[in-house]
This record gives C-alpha cells, structure tokens and sequence, in this order.
C-alpha cells in the first residue's frame, strides 16, 4: 500500500507540472478530440511513468563455464581495516503513520462517495420509463430538481423536460462514450485526492465534454441565443451527479460555455503548445528522480524516515589474516548471524573469500575497497563499493553479504550502528 501512495506523490508533482498546458489548450483551442486524446494521454503518462520509474531489472549473474575453471580467482590475502564505529541517533519521523493512514482513509471515503453516487445512479434510472431509440435508452422520471444528464447508454430527463436541443446535447455526450472519461477522472481523482490539480483537471475534462455537446447542438441549426439562455436557466436551482455528465455542469462553468460558442476558431498554431508537455515531464521526472525525492519515495516504502546521524567516531583496527583455499565450497550460503567483525573480523572475510572463489579473475579489479554499514539490529543497511560499475564485482559482493546478519554492537546498554571498510586485495595465481 505504501508502494501507491509513493507513485501517487510521483503522480502529482507530474500533475502540478502538465495541468497548465492543459489548461491553456481547454481554454483557447477548439479541436475538443484533440484536447480529450491529450488530457486521456496526460493521466495515462501520470499513472505509468511512476512504475516504469521504480522498475529495476535484475542483472543476471555471468554464468559459470567449467572450461573456466582454472580462471577462478583465490584470493590469499584479505585485509580489513577502518571498522568505523559511529555514534547514531535514530529519529523515527512520527507523522509518516499518520500521513499514511491520512491517505487511506481519505481513498476510502471517496471510494465509498464513488459508490454511493452510482448507486443513487442507479435508483433514478430503475426507477424512470425507459424507452429504448436508436443507439441509447431515453429514461423519464418526475424529479424535476435534477438537471437533465446521461451516463452510458441512458440519457435521464424528467418528464417536463421537452427541449430538443437538451436532447441532442446528451445524445452527444452518449454517442462519444464521454462516460469513460468521467470513469476515468473520478479514479484518478481517489487515487490522488489530496492533489487539488486533479479535480481541476476532471473539471476541464467534463467542461471539454460540454463543449463538444454544445458544438453538436450548435451544428444542428438550433437558435444559438435561445440555447444560451436555456443554459443560463438550467444552471440554476437543479441538482447534477458527479458521475455523469449533466446539461447544467455547474453555475461556474456556464459563462464559459456561451463564450466558446461564439469561437469560431482556434489560434494558428495552437496544437503546438502541447509539445511543451515533453520539457515538462522531462522536469517532472528529474525531479522525481533526485537524490531528496529517492529519499523521501525509499521512506515512505520502508515507513520511516532515514537516521539523523552525528559525524562518526573512527575506531581503526588492523586485521591482517592468511587464508588458504578451500577444497570444497558449500552449495548454497546458509542465512546465519555472524560475529561484528569489531571482535572477531574472520567469519566475514570467510564469506568473501568463497564468494570470489566463483568470481572470474580478468573481470576483477586488483583492489576493491567494500563498505558496510549496519543498523543497531546487527542488518546490512548497505554495501557499496568503489567499482559499482563493475557487474561482477556487485555480484561478488551481494553474493558474500546475502543473507547474513551481525551480532549487535553494544555501548553500554545502548545498541549502536557500524560501518567497515574491507579492502579486498586480488593475488595473481598461476594458470
């Protein structure tokens, strides 16, 4: 669950940086499919960016080949020194539960609204004579506190309802499926209800809608004047579903719509603008890529928030230790807890020498400085090294690390974290 929260904070800051250029092609050009393809096309990248962003393949192991074998690397020698030993104060970030829960109940309460809605969707139109016409389902009722809208196949008029142009206009709405959009917007909207740009952006996806109904009307040589002052009226004083879309969208919205109806045209040239959509989800994703936002995305994922730490006390000890080959290696690493290699260093240079027994010689470099660091749990936080690039070297370090837990470093009754630096040295053996 906290995977979706994390993608739609990702969502939204795409959101903040793409709801201007959709805003300003609803608001000056008239090609309402084309503003509809680009809003649809916003969502989509909004929803599929953020899990393309997180997908981190997982680099294959070069298998072995025994015609290798006499390749394999043993290294005699290992060396630790620079056991680091800092002094870490662990601060929890409280609100995180909290924020979290937030949200949840937040998309649950909203879920359930969505439900209640169609639900009393449905009850109108169970409830209303149906006649069925050409490509949809007219239904009459006797509410005349709603305002005329329609929804799938159905267009719902109340029985006093008698204007052609009403009917033409959701006619147009059923013809182009403006339904699914809705559908759409309202998920969308649960998904990121804390973003107040997404229900601007379901706002300027249903007010495109009633443009390009009353574009429809309009064409159907209705008196242009008389349909705007049928507008007028039916915005006041009538209930709409959210759900659905309604001839009288809201009060709002209404000047708007008469405005359009008297463009003509669009702008020369305004579809460009939608290009500037590329630059800003480029900066989108920069954003959501930064070293602050990793942080902030890898918190929310393991709920808490990283370790204020102090600068570390070094404790240096020099280990020097001759290993001679193994004979035989085991099959498998068994998961066990080892020693902190602050007292006894030897079990986890034990660990990496059987992991470079099955690493290949010319892929290694001649010297690899490891870093561990460890929670106060004794759990490998990281281990990174210099050569990070290097595929194999990885492999020879996760492969040496898996699995594996140390005891816990104590000062005191106090439980402390610690690091180590392992400079791993690679002796040349004959072929």
């Amino acid at each position: 669950m906290n995977t979706i929260f994390s993608h739609s904070l990702s969502a939204s800051l795409m959101m903040v940086m793409l709801y201007p250029v959709f805003w300003i092609m609803v608001k000056r050009c008239c090609s309402f499919r084309f503003n509809r393809m680009l809003m649809l096309s916003g969502i989509a990248i909004m929803v599929l960016v953020p899990i393309a962003l997180t997908y981190k393949p997982i680099a294959d192991a070069m298998p072995t080949d025994p015609s290798l074998q006499t390749n394999i690397i043993r290294p005699l020698e290992i060396t630790a020194f620079n056991v680091v030993q800092p002094e870490v104060v662990t601060s929890h970030f409280e609100l995180l539960p909290f924020i979290l829960g937030l949200y949840w109940i937040g998309v649950f309460v909203l879920a359930v609204r969505l439900f209640i809605s169609y639900f009393q969707l449905w009850r109108i139109i169970s409830k209303s004579e149906k006649q069925r016409i050409d490509g949809y389902v007219l239904c009459r009722h006797e509410n005349n506190g709603i305002t005329p809208f329609s929804w799938g196949q159905f267009i719902v008029l109340p029985y006093s309802e008698n204007e052609q142009s009403i009917l033409i206009h959701e006619e147009a709405h059923t013809f182009k499926k403006h339904w699914i959009d809705v559908a759409i917007a309202d998920f969308f909207c649960i998904f990121m209800w804390y973003n107040p740009f997404a229900w601007m952006l379901k706002n300027l996806i249903k007010l495109n809608h009633e443009y390009e109904a009353d574009a429809k009307v309009i064409d159907s040589n209705i008196d242009v004047l008389s349909y705007q002052r049928l507008l007028i009226a039916k915005a006041v004083g009538h209930r709409t579903l959210h759900i659905a879309n309604n001839f009288a969208m809201s009060k709002k919205d209404f000047r708007r719509r008469v405005l359009t109806m008297n463009q003509n045209d669009s702008p020369k040239g305004i579809k460009w603008i939608a290009l500037t959509i590329l630059p800003m989800l480029a900066l989108a994703v920069y954003a959501d890529t930064a070293p602050w936002s990793v942080v902030i995305h890898d918190t929310i994922l393991n709920n808490k928030f990283p370790s204020i730490t102090q600068p570390p006390t070094e404790i240096v000890a020099e280990y020097s230790v001759e290993k001679n080959t193994p004979k035989e290696l085991p099959a498998t690493l068994v998961t066990m807890r080892l020693p902190s290699p602050l007292t006894d260093p030897e079990p986890l240079l034990k660990q990496f020498e059987m992991s470079m027994e099955l690493a290949y010689k010319d892929l290694i470099p001649d010297k690899i400085l490891v870093r561990i660091q460890t929670d106060e749990d004794g759990n490998i936080v990281s281990a990174t090294t210099d050569h990070d690039d290097n595929p194999e070297v990885r492999v020879v370090v996760e492969r040496a690390t898996n699995q594996i837990v140390f005891e816990v470093v104590k000062d005191g009754d106090r439980k402390i974290s610690t690091r180590f630096a392992l400079p791993i040295r690679k002796v040349s053996l004959p072929m």
